[in-house]
């Protein structure tokens, strides 16, 4: 940690007493504290690590203390990777990588980074051709990019999440049509959404014993840029919905990612019965999206058979949301 402390205080260009006084400590003390948690004499406790943090605009993960001395340190790393995140090693054209499954949605915060992170380093070796002073800049201001680099994500998600509820909110506060009293009411109106033009995925994920969050993805570009007026009142429609499921005593949340490096935003709800829609919504996904390749048989089978689900999986909103908070 000491080495992290002094590495981010020299990147910001401070001595020893300033960073002291900037923590809080007196003139006296400050060039003494600072010398000694670099020097590794003292370890600073919790909220001094806080104000560290604080004092160097870094994230506070950035002086977490890691100690990775030796490949074997490295190793033990590895696996704990392995047993908890699901990498694995693959070797080829003179390589060794390490792979995380990008279809496992549980590893979408971690892919989200690493994505950015390519991005970054992508642009830095485009900059080869740069002279030694203008590299040591780039170097320099690479540094200064990770040292708060989780919280600058962080931040972009909450303004891109600013941003759709800013550009709904006139017509999600305006909207007068009832609220849906199914669970049916639900995948219909998804349905539309979808129809309307905007991509969605579902999935239910376990949050513990008995307790299912069903989340309802989209692209945050389109929801900014919907392909039409009746596109953008469907959507605020859903989103009217999805508060209206929090006033009944839900609980919904939301979660932006970036995995694939375009942004996406789920609309959570922990209601384990609400898989049923997950459930009924993937099915016309998977119709919707082989349409083209069905013949007209296939296509009225499915109807009828939507609809015969749908009549039989119509659960009350209320009384499902009544259910999940016993």
């Amino acid at each position: 940690m000491g080495n992290k402390i002094k590495k981010y205080r020299l990147l910001n260009d401070l001595s020893q007493k300033e960073l002291g006084m900037k923590v809080g400590f007196s003139a006296a003390t400050a060039d003494s504290r600072i010398r000694k948690y670099e020097s590794g004499a003292m370890a600073p406790k919790a909220d001094i690590r806080s104000k560290l943090a604080e004092a160097l605009n870094i994230d506070i993960e950035a002086i977490s203390d890691i100690d990775i001395s030796s490949f074997a340190d490295i190793m033990y790393v590895l696996f704990e990777l392995e047993e908890n995140y699901g990498i694995r090693i693959e070797k080829g054209n003179g390589k060794t990588s390490i792979v995380f499954d990008d279809s496992d949605k549980e590893l979408e915060p971690l892919t989200s980074f690493l994505a950015a992170w390519k991005d970054k380093k992508d642009s830095l070796d485009s900059d080869s051709g740069l002279e030694m002073a203008e590299k040591e800049l780039k170097k320099h201001e690479y540094e200064v990019w990770k040292s708060h680099f989780v919280s600058d994500i962080r931040d972009y998600y909450r303004s891109k999440e600013e941003e759709i509820g800013n550009f709904y909110k006139k017509s999600v506060s305006s909207y007068k049509g009832s609220y849906s009293e199914t669970t049916s009411d639900i995948v219909r109106l998804l349905r539309k959404v979808v129809e309307s033009g905007f991509s969605l995925s579902a999935r239910s994920k376990h949050i513990s014993v008995g307790c299912l969050a069903n989340g309802f993805t989209f692209k945050v570009n389109e929801l900014l840029n919907p392909p039409k007026e009746d596109a953008k009142k469907l959507f605020a429609q859903f989103l009217a919905e999805f508060e209206h499921f929090g006033k009944l005593g839900a609980k919904v949340y939301t979660d932006v990612q970036m995995p694939d490096g375009s942004l996406s935003i789920t609309y959570y709800i922990e209601v384990s019965s609400f898989s049923v829609i997950v459930s009924q919504i993937n099915d016309f996904l998977r119709h919707y999206t082989n349409m083209n390749d069905q013949s007209e048989f296939s296509i009225d089978a499915f109807e009828h058979r939507f609809e015969d689900d749908l009549k039989t999986y119509n659960n009350n909103i209320k009384d499902e949301i009544a259910n999940s908070l016993r």
